[in-house]
C-alpha cells in the first residue's frame, strides 16, 4: 500500500490533501478506539496544499506515537508531568526521516505513560481500545499506532520497541511488527531505557513494513549503538531452517499453543524444516531485563521524584522497584546478558531462525492489569516472549497466526540473527503466501481513496 499510494501522489494521480482529509475522516469516525489523542488538522492540510509530491511516502499522512518527539508539538510520553511541556526543539530520528520523504505529520497515537506496560492507558488519555474486540487492549505500548493502522485510519504511524512495544501490539491488533538489529536505527535522543529501546516498524502487510523499514534504517549522530545501513541485511531471504521453541517462559494459554501448532504444520507442508528446540533463555531473562530497565527509568526521572505520586499505578510500582536496585544489581543483569546472547548466538547459525508464540496469554482488558497466569502457571512475568530480543540485541518480528478465544488476534514471533534481519522478512514473506491474513480489523475498510 505504502509504495503504491505514494506512487499515485507523484505521479498526480491523487493529491496529498485528499489523503489527509481520508485519514482525518476515518479518525473522527473511529473515535471510540481512542487510538489518536492529538489530531493536528489544519497544520496537516496546509502542509498537504504546499507539497511537492517528492519522496518516498509522498503526501502520506503519519501518525507519532506519543513518545517521539515532533518538532513544534508536546510529547506528553502519556504523563501529567508532561501534558503541559515546552513543544519539541527537534523531531525523532524515524520522524524526520520519514517527513524527509514526504511523510505528513497528522497527530499523535495513544501510549502507555512512559511506555512502561503492555496496555495502552494512561491518566492523561484514558484506554486504548483493540479495533478487533472493544473490551480488549491492543498491547502497549505502542498499542494507540496498532490500533490506528489495524482500523486503516492511515497509512503511516511509529512505533518503538524496549520489551515487546512494536510486537505485543502488532500481535494484538493482527499486523505485521518489526524490532530491528538493536542500534540499526539510530537515535538522536537517547531514550529512558538506553540500550533497549529502539523504533522499528509496523504494517498490515510485510511489503509495507519492509518499505517503511527502508527509509528509517541507518546510523545517527551521537547514538553509541547505531550501526551504518550497511551493516544490516534488510534484503527478505528464506532462511534455512525454523528452529520451534514452546515459550520462553514457563506456560503458554492453550488457544495460542493452538495456534502456533497450526503455524508449524503449514510451514512443514509447505516445505519448511522445522526442529523443536529447548528455550534459550528463561524467566532469569526477564527478571534481569526488569532490573535494567527500571533502574534506567527511575534515574531518567530522579528530577521528579517529588511528582512520583502523580504518575500511573504501573510506573510507580516500576520505580519503587527500580530505587532499590543496587550498583552490584544492575552490573550483574549486564553480565548476564553476555551469556544469554550466546545461547542465541549458538542458535542461530546457519541460516536458522527462531520461533515462539509472541505472547503467551490470551488477550487482556484494555484498562489492564496485564496477565499473571498462562497455562497452568501463575507467573507475573509470563505475559510475552519479546524483551528477551531487547535484552540480546536480536531482530525480531510478529506476524499473525490466528484469533484467541476473546476474537483476539495473536502473534506468530520470529528471531534472526543478528544483522540479518532480512532472515524475518523471508519467512515473514513465506507466511504471507501461504498462510494470508485479513489485513484489516472486522468494520474497518482498506484505507484507500
Amino acid at each position: 500500500m505504502l509504495s503504491e499510494l505514494s506512487a499515485q501522489v507523484r505521479s498526480g494521480a491523487i493529491s496529498p490533501v485528499e489523503l489527509v482529509e481520508e485519514s482525518i475522516r476515518r479518525i473522527q469516525a473511529a473515535s471510540e478506539l481512542n487510538a489518536v489523542v492529538a489530531l493536528y488538522a489544519d497544520e496537516a492540510l496546509d502542509a498537504a496544499k504546499k507539497h511537492n509530491r517528492k519522496g518516498a511516502v509522498a503526501g502520506l499522512p503519519l501518525l507519532v506515537k506519543d513518545m517521539a518527539r515532533v518538532k513544534g508539538h508536546i510529547t506528553t510520553s502519556g504523563s501529567t508531568l508532561y501534558a503541559q511541556s515546552s513543544p519539541d526543539e527537534v523531531d525523532d530520528t524515524v520522524v524526520a526521516r520519514l517527513r524527509s520523504e514526504g511523510a505528513i505529520v497528522l497527530g499523535r497515537t495513544n501510549s502507555p505513560e512512559f511506555g512502561a506496560t503492555a496496555y495502552t492507558t494512561n491518566l492523561v488519555y484514558g484506554p486504548t481500545r483493540n479495533p478487533w474486540n472493544l473490551e480488549k487492549a491492543p498491547g502497549g505500548s505502542s498499542g494507540g499506532s496498532a490500533a490506528a493502522l489495524a482500523a486503516a485510519l492511515t497509512p503511516l504511524a511509529t512505533t518503538s520497541d524496549g520489551g515487546g512495544s512494536v510486537r505485543g501490539p502488532a500481535s494484538a491488533t493482527g499486523l505485521v511488527g518489526y524490532k530491528p538489529t538493536m542500534g540499526a536505527i539510530g537515535r538522536n535522543i537517547l531514550p529512558r531505557w538506553i540500550e533497549f529501546s529502539t523504533q522499528g516498524s509496523s504494517g498490515s502487510t510485510v511489503a509495507d513494513v519492509h518499505y517503511e523499514a527502508s527509509i528509517t534504517l541507518g546510523a545517527a549522530r551521537g547514538d553509541f549503538l547505531s550501526i551504518p545501513r550497511s551493516g544490516i541485511s534488510l534484503d527478505p531471504q528464506m532462511p534455512k531452517k525454523v528452529l520451534a521453541c514452546r515459550t520462553f517462559r514457563t506456560d503458554v494459554d492453550p488457544d495460542i499453543e493452538e495456534n502456533f501448532e497450526n503455524m508449524l504444520d503449514v510451514l512443514t507442508k509447505s516445505g519448511v524444516e522445522v526442529i523443536r528446540v529447548e528455550s534459550p533463555s528463561d524467566n532469569r531473562t526477564m527478571w534481569s531485563w526488569f532490573t535494567i530497565s527500571t533502574a534506567e527509568l527511575t534515574q531518567s526521572l530522579r528530577s521528579e521524584e517529588t511528582r512520583w505520586g502523580q504518575m500511573s499505578d504501573y510506573v510507580q510500582m516500576q520505580l519503587n522497584f527500580g530505587s532499590q536496585v543496587t550498583i552490584d544489581d544492575y552490573i550483574a543483569a549486564q553480565r548476564f546478558r553476555h551469556e544469554v546472547s550466546a545461547k542465541f548466538d549458538d542458535l542461530l547459525v546457519d541460516g536458522a531462525v527462531l520461533v515462539t508464540p509472541t505472547v503467551n496469554a490470551r488477550s487482556w482488558p484494555a484498562e489492564g492489569p496485564l496477565p499473571s497466569r498462562a497455562g497452568n502457571t501463575d507467573d507475573p512475568m509470563v505475559t510475552l516472549n519479546t524483551a528477551d530480543n531487547n535484552f540480546t540485541g536480536h531482530p525480531a518480528m510478529s506476524v499473525p497466526m490466528g484469533l484467541d478465544i476473546h476474537g483476539v488476534p495473536c502473534g506468530f514471533h520470529i528471531t534472526a540473527p543478528r544483522f540479518h534481519d532480512g532472515l524475518l522478512f523471508g519467512l515473514a514473506k513465506h507466511i504471507e503466501n501461504v498462510a494470508p491474513w485479513p489485513l484489516h480489523a472486522p468494520g474497518y475498510e482498506p484505507f484507500s481513496l
